[in-house]
């Protein structure tokens, strides 16, 4: 099913226009990567070798219909099919890469700062590479070449259906399965440890606090025992009541209890009330005021909330910033490859792709280059804030040595120098 003048037009307007998007989101990611030392990690380091990949499919949508304009047997057209085959389906790989460097790191103990990049090259470039230079080669009598005619641009013909889904879909969705599912395990062992570790921290606390408690009762009533007996040779009675003990005439009777145990006991207001026959003592606590149905589920919920989304905060900035950029990363490829994967097996099916189809599919393909442009930026903006601050620091501090050194250098001239003291 061939597009109309007007549809071809709007295929190739979106196409060039986000294929130019992502050739400057890799630009930036590529100088950015240059400048700051810092941000030379293995993390950022498989962002910017699928930024590589994304530099070869945004020249391929950029050429957008111009392939097909210039023939199936063209230059122009096997280069474009080539570039798409290639690099099109690179970020899978990578994506299945960084999870699979998650996983070593955060369970396998693998150094962070390692990275093996001739490995990862190697079956992340060398599997799309050996399958777009196979079918570079291919050609029948009765169906033509490979590499011809398909509704968006040159790529996999439309005479070879099953080819198109099987050289690359059959390899992409694996990628991003696997990636979906090492994410879970390390997600899982992640936040399962730390919890594990956050209740045996939490017993530990509450034993303390319990042994702490029982000290600190005893010791009041130890103290209150002795006031008593104090107050026993008084002349006047000794009222006990259950939140307060009235001691008469005894004047200025404080109760020796240790500092430490006020705030488990509650905090103690001794008011002194004098007259003219008797000095009346008191001591009272504070009790707590009640509150209402309502603001009780209020902090309920509150304090709920507070305790489910504690499960799931990771203290560790290098797993977190890893997790983070791995999901990241993960989610972009989903989002870029469900649109062409749905068209794919519509037309699959039913023989023709629709227009709706196509215009999602280059609405989102050919972004992953600004996907990663904005993972790359948003797992890093700490770095580059405290490089930024760094460089801010230097250049304010660079004329202020200057001027120093040359005062040190400019010699001192006095009232008699250069004067000669010759005889």
């Amino acid at each position: 099913m061939t597009p109309t003048p007007s549809q071809a037009h709007a295929l190739a307007l979106v196409e060039r226009i986000e294929g130019c998007m992502s050739l400057v989101a890799v630009f930036l990611i590529f100088i950015t990567y240059g400048l700051v030392a810092r941000l030379r990690n293995p993390r950022n380091t498989f962002i910017v070798m699928a930024s590589i990949a994304n530099l070869g499919s945004s020249i391929a949508c950029i050429i957008a219909r111009d392939g097909l304009a210039a023939g199936e047997d063209s230059a122009l057209c096997k280069a474009q099919a080539f570039l798409l085959q290639m690099f099109g389906q690179s970020d899978p790989w990578w994506a299945f890469g960084l999870s699979l460097n998650t996983l070593l790191v955060v369970l396998g103990r693998t150094n962070p700062h390692t990275f093996h990049a001739l490995q990862y090259c190697l079956v992340c470039f060398g599997g799309p590479f050996t399958i777009a230079f196979t079918l570079l080669f291919i050609s029948t009598p009765a169906r033509g070449p490979i590499y011809g005619q398909a509704y968006v641009w040159c790529s996999v013909s439309d005479n070879w259906p099953n080819v198109r889904v099987f050289s690359s879909y059959i390899f992409v969705w694996p990628c991003i399965v696997g990636s979906v599912v090492l994410n879970i395990i390390v997600g899982y062992r992640i936040f399962h440890s730390r919890n594990r570790i956050r209740h045996l921290s939490n017993s530990i606390v509450v034993y303390l606090v319990t042994l702490n408690l029982i000290t600190s009762v005893d010791t009041a009533q130890d103290s209150t025992k002795t006031a008593m007996r104090n107050a026993e040779n008084a002349a006047c009675p000794v009222l006990v009541a259950e939140d307060f003990v009235t001691l008469a005439p005894v004047p200025y009777v404080s109760l020796p209890v240790p500092l430490h145990t006020r705030p488990t006991l509650g905090v103690l207001e001794a008011s002194i009330h004098e007259t003219a026959d008797y000095c009346l003592p008191t001591i009272t606590s504070n009790k707590p005021r009640h509150s209402t149905p309502r603001k009780r589920r209020v902090h309920h919920t509150i304090m709920v909330t507070r305790r489910v989304l504690s499960k799931y905060r990771l203290e560790d900035p290098v797993k977190r910033v890893y997790l983070r950029a791995t999901l990241l990363f993960t989610f972009s490829v989903v989002v870029s490859w469900t649109p062409a994967t749905i068209n794919r097996f519509h037309s699959f099916k039913y023989g023709y792709s629709s227009f709706p189809y196509q215009i999602a599919t280059v609405s989102l393909l050919p972004l992953q280059g600004v996907w990663n442009a904005i993972i790359f930026f948003v797992t890093s903006h700490k770095i580059m804030e405290d490089w930024a601050q760094d460089q801010r620091t230097l250049r304010v501090s660079r004329p202020r040595v200057a001027t120093e050194e040359a005062m040190i250098r400019r010699p001192a001239r006095g009232p008699n120098m250069g004067l000669s003291i010759l005889d």
